[in-house]
């Protein structure tokens, strides 16, 4: 926009402000403070003032940096040995006050961005269709030579930093990194960032190995082959609220726009049509507002209609081929957010989450079986509103809602959705780090993973441990049950999760992006027999920092601690107490008392803490490195 702002502490209210402004003409390309001045470049030419003037609102009140070779525009700074250096589209400038001169260095070539590093200037260049960093000592004596080069064709925008012989790097296709020792390069997963900010939801899109992401308004995807983001963003064609893949089909649901369904053509979505179902109460022109969808397991899609009016209905049924089988208005529960569609004993289970668009409190939660013709609907008058409804491997149905964790034990009720009352519901009451819910997912483990305003919290497959993934400037205000993992999450509120279960992977949505988080070193798999243990990877090479995952076989049953074996028999790492190994977290190659194991074969019994007749065997073949 061609402003430079200044910020000051305001004291009293402790909080930094706006205190002037520069309303300078032309885009104001870099700026730096060097020796009690700031400098300030733009293409109307290079200026500098006293960091103590009281006003910089107007560019008369800036001095000219003369002597610059006419046509000169300055790109940015750099600072070495306190000493200010300008680059510029004709070489590299050195700037004492006003007074500045040009370096032979670098004649006449364009210099994007630089800095200092140990003993050595860095450049970024333009050539043709690339970018490349070349470096020089930094006396500025000697024929600068190529570190690195790149395809990446937007240089002027191309920023860097060198650290412990890493060049790091933004461009257009994200944020990067170049070995210069190793001579390998990137990407960074967590910070090739989306084309656009504000994540509500993600999934999986197991047709097309695409993570799909939905914003506000749009949606787009991340290839997993290559983590790499497509490069345009869709129109959802609404105010989006959540999403849903289906073969080669794409559902988009809205708030007062129906669902928009999209087709995958190639590496494009492609709008088909729109579903319209009904109408916010009360209001005479169409207004569907359809947030909540779900599949069956035989591919019928489930669709919510919130607080529409007769003759529609509060929960649609489509066929896998798109079209309307059934349609339900039960009447004492229409205002439906949430769905989970739950094939439960043999029958289908129909949850419905009631809330606000704001996710204030509703109706409560929902509860019916479908038989195939119809839905009637128990009622349990929550209060709270309800946001996502999961159950777990141990028939716990959770609830997450705007104001904590709520849950029913299907087990223990051992009745149909008739039976249930408000005394079958129970309150989590010490556990996740935040108090608004938005998102519950349950792992191939039996974890459950709640997403929250202040990070992600996870409850153990035997419900008696907590574990909290938090923002690494979180600071605990009040005590909090369970461990606390401070870690590269880009924002504290998470909107929702999803699990990339054949790598271990969470992701994450938020406000600045997805965050992709290794959340455990135990994978379940049909791949392996009843009663076994494959190791990840083969041979474990141990140096001393790896860990090592296992293939637990689908089973129904839950392991969590283990004991390793030598071949002799001898104990090596496991045992009761502080010995005890919580396998979830793999292993680490050391045995109990902190010392890196030898090259051998090992071998590992896996058991359930509450059972331990409930066990599995493997071996492990083990490299020291």
């Amino acid at each position: 926009s061609g402003l430079l702002a200044r910020y000051k502490y305001n004291d009293t209210f402790k909080k930094y402000e706006i205190s002037d402004i520069n309303t300078m003409t032309g885009n104001v390309g870099d700026v730096i403070v060097h020796n009690d001045m700031i400098y300030m470049c733009s293409p109307s030419g290079l200026y500098f003032i006293s960091e103590n003037s009281s006003n910089i609102n107007y560019l008369n009140n800036w001095s000219t940096v003369s002597g610059l070779e006419a046509g000169t525009i300055i790109n940015s700074f750099a600072v070495g040995d306190d000493k200010l250096y300008a680059l510029s589209n004709n070489g590299l400038y050195s700037i004492s006050d006003s007074i500045i001169s040009k370096e032979s260095v670098f004649e006449n070539e364009v210099l994007y961005s630089g800095m200092f590093y140990n003993d050595k200037f860095y450049a970024s260049l333009e050539q043709v269709d690339a970018t490349v960093i070349k470096s020089v000592n930094k006396d500025l004596n000697g024929t600068p030579e190529i570190v690195f080069g790149t395809d990446e064709t937007d240089s002027k925008n191309f920023r860097f930093r060198v650290l412990n012989n890493t060049i790091y790097f933004t461009s257009s296709s994200g944020y990067s990194y170049y070995d210069i020792l190793t001579d390998t390069e990137g990407p960074e997963n967590n910070f090739n960032t989306p084309k656009e900010k504000g994540i509500k939801k993600a999934i999986i899109d197991q047709e097309s190995g695409n993570i799909l992401y939905l914003t506000s308004n749009k949606f787009s995807y991340l290839r997993m082959s290559d983590n790499s983001f497509h490069e345009k963003m869709f129109s959802a064609r609404g105010s989006a609220t959540n999403i849903h893949a289906n073969g080669d089909g794409l559902f988009i649901c809205t708030w007062g726009a129906g669902v928009n369904y999209f087709e995958r053509e190639d590496t494009e979505y492609v709008y088909k049509k729109k579903y319209s179902f009904g109408s916010a109460k009360g209001v005479s022109t169409r207004y569907p507002v359809h947030p909540g969808i779900a599949e069956d397991r035989e591919g019928n899609i489930w669709i919510t209609n919130w607080n529409d009016y007769r003759p529609d209905s509060v929960v649609t049924v489509l066929s896998a081929e798109g079209i309307v089988e059934n349609s339900f208005a039960p009447d004492n529960f229409v205002i439906a957010y949430d769905i989970f569609v739950d094939y439960y004993k043999n029958q289908y289970w129909v949850w419905l989450g009631s809330s606000s668009q704001a996710f204030g409190q509703r109706e409560g939660v929902g509860v019916g079986i479908y038989d195939g013709q119809s839905l009637p609907i128990k009622q349990l008058a929550i209060s709270e509103g309800i946001i996502d409804i999961l159950r777990d491997k141990q028939d716990i149905v959770w609830i997450a809602t705007n104001n904590g964790i709520k849950y029913i034990d299907l087990g223990i009720s051992q009745q149909g959705p008739t039976s249930l009352s408000l005394s079958n519901v129970n309150s989590i009451q010490l556990g996740p780090i935040g108090n608004v819910i938005f998102d519950v997912e349950v792992n191939s483990i039996n974890e459950k993973w709640f997403a929250t305003d202040k990070g992600v919290s996870v409850l153990s497959p035997d419900n008696f441990k907590w574990r909290h993934y938090v923002p690494k400037y979180f600071i605990e205000s009040t005590p909090v049950t369970g461990e606390i993992i401070r870690t590269d999450l880009f924002d504290d509120v998470i909107n929702d999760i999803v699990f990339d279960e054949k790598n271990g992977i969470a992701i994450l949505s938020s406000s600045n992006g997805l965050t992709f988080l290794e959340y455990g070193k135990i994978f379940k798999t049909d791949k392996v027999s009843k009663g076994e243990i494959q190791t990840k990877p083969s041979p474990f090479i141990n140096d001393g920092s790896s860990i090592m995952g296992f293939y637990f076989p689908e089973d129904g049953n839950s392991y969590d601690i283990a004991n390793i074996f030598d071949l002799k028999g001898f104990l090596v790492r496991g045992g009761d107490g502080s010995k005890e190994l919580d396998i979830q977290n793999g292993w680490d190659g050391r045995d109990n008392n902190g010392k890196i194991v030898s090259t051998g074969i090992y071998q590992v019994i896996v058991y359930n803490k509450n059972d331990n007749t409930k066990n599995i065997v493997g071996k492990i073949a083990v490299v020291r490195k």
